[in-house]
C-alpha cells in the first residue's frame, strides 16, 4: 500500500509553542515528523514565514523562503530571514519530502513574537509605592477610542507580580517573575492582550509581592534583600491604520494598600479580607483615597525575557483526616507531601481569625514537628482574617509551602474536608515521561521521586528544600538532572539556569558559587561542575548546541579555578578552600575522601570538555582537555587504585563505581572490580547502599553494567535501612535528605521532601529500560534492557524532540520479549539480553535465519545476546529457548 506523507507537527520556536517576547534575531525552530508503517523519515523540509498569517496562507508576502532543504534535521533550525527586530512578529509554516520523497501538507501556522532587545525600546518608567508597604496595589486607567488590532504588555514586577486587565487575571501562571540575580538580569513577560481590551475605558491592575526582591526575614546563606517592590509596564497598542500607541507606567499609576497585611516567600502571608478593595482593577474605581505611584530606582539587571515556566498549578488534594488535637487546633493530613498552599471556604464573623501552619511531619500527641521544614520558632504559615460576609474564598499570591499535614486554628468547629483542598504547585513543566514495572515497591520509589523532583522545582531552580533554604543548590540538582530530564521537559528551565550559572561566576577567578542564584551556600567542586554537565545533558537530550556556544568561555574558567586546587592530579581542594565538600548524605559518617569525589568530578568534566570543544570544533581545546582526562585519570589511578584487592580508596560508599564512570578502570581489572564491588553490597553492607548523593546512582548503574543486576536489584528493593525501601516503609511520600529518618538536633529535623536521591528514576529509565541517546535530541537511541532480579516486565515513555520513545519488555521463564516505538525520522540500536535463543521479530524467525523484515537494518549475535540496528516504527521482538 502506498504510503502518504503526514503533515508536520508540534512546532516550537525556542523550544516553546507560539512564544512572545524571544529574545533572539534569528531563533531556532523545530517539529516533528508523524506517519505509519516503519522507515519514515525526512529528507527535505521547507519553511514560510511572513509578517501576515493571511499572506502566509496564500504563499505571498513572505519575509522568509527556505527554498528545499536536503536533511533530516528538524530541531535546532534557525530561522533565515532577515535580523529580526523589535516587537517583530513572525508566522511560519513547515512541510516535509519523506523517504519516498513524497511532500506532506504544510503544516498548521505557529508564530513567534520578539521582546524588546534593546534598552531604548523601554519607554515607561520603573515605580514603586511611595510609602513601604506589603503588597501595593497598583491601577492605571486608559482610554481607547477604537479596538486595536493588537495589543501587547511588557512587565516586571519585583519581587513577584499580579496582573490583570478589566478584573479579569491576565495568566495562570505564579510567582512570576522567576528569581534572577537581580543586579545582573530581570525578568520581564510578554502578552497578548487583544481580547482583554475593549472599547472606551480600561484598566491594568498589578499586585506586587515581595518575592525573592524584598526578602528580609530569613537570613539563609546571606541576606536576600534587594530593594523594596517596584514595577515596570508598557501597553503597546497598533491599530489597523498603522498607528501604534504606547501607555506605560510612570507617576500617574496610582497605588493604594490593600488586604495582604504581610507577605514572605519562605514564612507566608497575612490576608486581612476587611481591607479588601472591591473592584479595585476595573474602571469606575474612586481614585480620591489613591496615592500617585513614586519614580522607582533601576534593579540594575537588563530585561529579558523570561523563558522557562513560572510556578503553575497542577492539582488538587482534599484531606485524607482531620483530626482534633486540642481546642480549636486540627490537623489535616493530605496523604502526600507537596508543595502549594490551601485554599479554603469559610463562612464566619468579622474580624475572625483562621490560621494555617505547615509542616512535614507529627510529633507523638498528633501536633505538627516544625523542625524539618525550617524550626520551631519560625514556621511556614498563612493567617487569614474574615470580612464576615456570606461565604468566603481565601489562597495566597505570594509564597508557597511544603507539607504534607497542615494545622489550622480559628475555624470555630471542625472544619469539614469538601471545604479545604490543597493547591499542588510547581514549575509548570511538561511531565513527558513514565516507568512502571512490575515491583511494587521500585513503582513507589519512581513515583516518590518524581514528587520530589517537582516539588524542589520553584521560581526557575532547582531547590534543596522546597520549605527550609529553598536555594538552587548544584550538587543537589547535578545529581537529579538525568531523572528531570527523562521524567520531564526541562530545556527552557536548564538554559535559564544556566544563565544563572553565567551570571553568578566570579569574574577575576573563575570560582562558581554553590548556590546560584545566591552566592554564599557551603558545598565544593561538584556543585559547580553542575554547570557543566548540565549544559551537556541539555545538548545530548534536547540538541541544545546554542548553550555549548554560550557558555564555553565560562566553563573553561570554572575549569582553570579548579586546577588551582589540583596537587599531582588530585583535586586536593577548591582554589584555597581545603574544607571543601566531596560527597554527602551518605548513611552514618562520610568516609569517601572528598579528594576521591572531587578529583573524579575534575576528570568527567575535562572529559565532558573535550566532547564540547569537538562538538563546536575547538580542536586546540578538545585535544588540551583530552590530555588533562588522561592525565587526571591516571592520576586517580596511582593515588586511589589498591591493585592487590580490585578497590578503590576506602572500597565503600561506591568508590569503584566512581572509578568505573571516570573510566579508569581497565579492561583487565573490570572482572575484579566488579566482584569486589558486588560483593562489598552483597555482603559487608548485606544488599543494603552505603553511598551518598552522588554516589547512590553510580552505584546501581555500575551494578546493572557490570552483570550484578540482581544484587543491584536487592539492594534497590531492600526495605530495612538505609535505603529507598526504609523510607517508604516508613512513610515517606516523597524522598528525604538523609538514609535516616531521624537527623541532627531535633527529631526529625531532616528534610523529608527533598530532590537529590530522585535520581535512581533517571537510573531506572535508562538501565532498566535502556533508553539512552547515541545523537544529539535524540536522533538515534540507544535501547539497551536490563531484566534484573525478578522483575517480570518493566515500560518506559520518553517524549523526546523527535517523538515518543516507548519500551517494554516482558519476561517469562522461557521468552523476552520486548516492544518498541521508535520515533518517526529516528534509529535506534537495540541490545537484547540473553544468549542461545532463537530471535523473532513479530512471527517472524531473524536467528538463527536469514529473514529480512522492513525497518530492520542489522542483526547480529554478540557475547550477551543480539545487537539489531532500527529504522522508526513498531517492533516485537522475542527471545526463545
Amino acid at each position: 500500500m502506498e504510503r502518504k506523507c503526514y503533515t508536520p507537527e508540534k512546532l516550537t520556536c525556542e523550544y516553546s509553542v507560539n512564544p512572545m517576547g524571544i529574545h533572539s534575531r534569528n531563533p531556532r525552530l523545530a517539529w516533528k515528523m508523524t506517519g505509519d508503517g516503519r522507515g519514515r523519515r525526512q529528507t527535505a523540509y521547507q519553511i514560510w514565514a511572513s509578517h501576515s498569517r493571511t499572506e502566509l496562507l496564500n504563499g505571498r508576502g513572505l519575509c522568509w523562503d527556505s527554498g528545499r532543504v536536503e536533511g533530516s534535521c528538524s530541531v535546532g533550525i534557525h530561522y533565515g530571514g532577515e535580523a529580526l527586530c523589535s516587537r517583530e512578529r513572525i508566522y511560519w509554516c513547515v512541510r516535509i519530502w519523506d523517504e519516498a520523497g513524497k511532500e506532506s501538507p504544510w503544516s498548521e501556522i505557529n508564530f513567534f513574537e520578539v521582546g524588546l532587545l534593546e534598552k531604548s525600546d523601554w519607554k515607561a518608567q520603573w515605580i514603586c509605592a511611595e510609602d513601604q508597604v506589603s503588597a501595593p496595589y497598583f491601577r492605571k486607567d486608559f482610554f481607547i477610542k477604537k479596538k486595536p488590532e493588537k495589543a501587547t504588555v511588557y512587565i516586571c514586577g519585583l519581587g513577584f507580580y499580579e496582573l490583570s486587565f478589566n478584573g479579569e487575571k491576565c495568566n495562570e501562571q505564579f510567582l512570576l517573575p522567576n528569581r534572577t540575580e537581580f543586579t545582573k538580569r530581570v525578568y520581564y513577560h510578554a502578552y497578548d492582550i487583544t481580547e482583554e481590551l475593549r472599547d472606551g475605558e480600561n484598566t491594568i491592575g498589578v499586585i506586587l509581592g515581595n518575592g525573592w526582591y524584598n526578602q528580609r526575614d530569613k537570613v539563609n546563606e546571606k541576606l536576600l534583600w534587594y530593594g523594596f517592590p517596584k514595577l515596570l509596564f508598557q501597553i503597546e497598542l497598533y491599530y489597523e491604520d498603522g498607528t501604534r500607541e504606547t501607555i506605560g507606567s510612570d507617576t500617574s499609576v496610582t497605588w493604594k494598600k490593600g488586604p495582604i497585611r504581610y507577605n514572605n516567600i519562605y514564612y507566608g502571608e497575612v490576608y486581612d479580607a476587611r481591607q479588601e478593595l472591591p473592584g479595585w482593577n476595573r474602571p469606575g474605581v474612586r481614585r480620591e483615597e489613591w496615592k500617585h505611584a513614586a519614580p522607582a530606582k533601576e534593579p540594575g539587571g537588563t530585561l529579558t525575557q523570561q523563558r522557562a515556566s513560572g510556578d503553575t498549578v497542577t492539582g488538587t488534594i482534599h484531606p485524607k483526616t482531620v483530626t482534633r488535637v486540642k481546642d480549636d487546633m486540627y490537623v489535616l493530613d493530605f496523604g502526600q507531601n507537596i508543595t502549594g498552599w490551601l485554599k479554603m471556604k469559610v463562612t464566619g464573623c468579622e474580624g475572625q481569625t483562621i490560621t494555617m501552619r505547615f509542616g512535614e511531619e507529627l510529633w507523638p500527641d498528633g501536633k505538627i514537628n516544625y523542625y524539618s521544614t525550617g524550626s520551631g520558632w519560625k514556621q511556614q504559615k498563612d493567617v487569614y482574617i474574615l470580612k464576615g460576609d456570606g461565604e468566603e474564598v481565601y489562597q495566597p499570591r505570594f509564597t508557597w509551602h511544603g507539607f504534607r499535614y497542615a494545622e489550622i486554628q480559628g475555624w470555630g468547629k471542625m472544619p469539614e474536608t469538601k471545604d479545604i483542598e490543597a493547591v499542588v504547585v510547581h514549575t509548570g513543566v511538561e511531565e513527558d515521561g513514565q516507568f512502571t514495572c512490575s515491583n511494587a515497591l521500585m513503582n513507589q520509589i519512581q513515583q516518590a521521586s518524581r514528587w520530589s523532583l517537582l516539588n524542589g522545582m520553584h521560581c526557575g531552580m532547582p531547590l534543596d528544600s522546597p520549605h527550609r533554604e529553598r536555594q538552587g543548590y548544584g550538587g543537589d540538582a547535578l545529581t537529579a538532572a538525568k531523572a528531570c530530564i527523562y521524567n520531564f521537559n526541562m530545556e527552557n528551565f536548564y538554559a535559564a539556569w544556566m544563565d544563572d550559572f553565567a551570571d553568578a561566576q566570579d569574574e577575576k577567578t573563575g570560582f562558581v558559587p554553590h548556590t546560584v542564584p545566591c552566592q554564599d551556600g557551603g558545598g565544593g567542586p561538584a556543585w559547580g561542575c553542575a554547570y557543566i554537565i548540565i549544559s551537556w545533558l541539555c545538548y545530548q537530550y534536547y540538541g541544545d548546541t546554542e548553550i555549548l556556544k554560550k557558555h564555553f568561555g565560562n566553563m573553561k574558567h570554572w575549569m582553570e579555578f579548579l586546577a588551582t586546587g589540583v596537587r599531582n592530579g588530585i583535586v586536593e581542594a577548591e582554589g584555597e578552600d581545603e574544607n571543601c565538600l566531596g560527597e554527602w548524605s551518605t548513611p552514618g559518617e562520610i568516609l569517601i575522601p572528598p579528594r576521591f569525589v572531587n578529583t573524579y568530578f575534575y576528570g568527567y568534566c575535562a572529559s565532558l570538555m573535550e566532547n564540547i570543544a569537538g562538538v563546536l570544533e575547538k580542536e586546540e581545546e578538545r585535544q588540551s582537555y583530552r590530555i588533562l582526562k588522561e592525565n587526571t585519570i591516571q592520576a586517580f589511578r596511582r593515588e586511589f587504585f589498591h591493585e592487590e584487592t580490585g578497590r578503590y580508596s576506602i572500597g565503600a560508599q561506591g568508590t569503584e563505581a566512581f572509578a568505573w564512570k571516570l573510566g579508569a578502570v581497565e579492561d583487565q581489572e573490570k572482572e575484579q572490580v566488579f566482584r569486589y564491588l558486588a560483593r562489598h553490597v552483597a555482603d559487608e553492607c548485606e544488599d543494603h547502599l552505603d553511598t551518598g548523593i552522588f554516589g547512590t546512582p553510580y552505584l546501581f548503574e555500575t551494578l546493572v553494567e557490570s552483570g550484578y543486576g540482581d544484587t543491584a536489584y536487592k539492594m534497590i528493593t531492600n526495605t530495612t535501612y538505609p535505603g529507598y525501601g526504609y523510607m517508604l516503609t516508613n512513610g515517606a511520600t516523597a524522598l528525604w535528605e538523609y538514609w535516616e529518618k531521624e537527623y541532627g538536633f531535633y527529631q526529625c529535623s531532616c528534610c523529608h521532601n527533598q530532590p537529590m536521591f530522585g535520581s535512581i528514576s533517571g537510573s531506572f529509565y535508562e538501565k532498566v529500560t535502556g533508553i539512552v541517546p547515541l545523537s544529539p535530541a535524540c536522533k538515534e537511541v540507544l535501547i539497551a534492557p536490563k531484566p534484573i532480579g525478578d522483575l517480570r516486565f518493566a515500560s518506559a515513555k520518553k517524549e523526546t524532540m523527535y517523538g515518543m520513545i516507548s519500551v517494554e519488555w516482558e519476561k517469562t521463564e522461557r521468552e523476552f520479549s520486548l516492544y518498541l516505538t521508535v520515533p518517526c525520522n529516528t534509529s535506534a540500536v537495540v541490545l537484547l539480553p540473553g544468549t542461545g535463543e532463537t530471535l523473532w521479530e513479530g512471527s517472524d524467525l531473524l536467528l538463527p535465519g536469514e529473514v529480512e523484515k522492513e525497518g530492520i537494518r542489522l542483526v547480529e549475535q554478540t557475547d550477551n545476546g543480539y545487537c539489531v540496528r532500527l529504522e522508526s516504527g513498531n517492533y516485537r521482538f522475542t527471545l526463545r529457548k
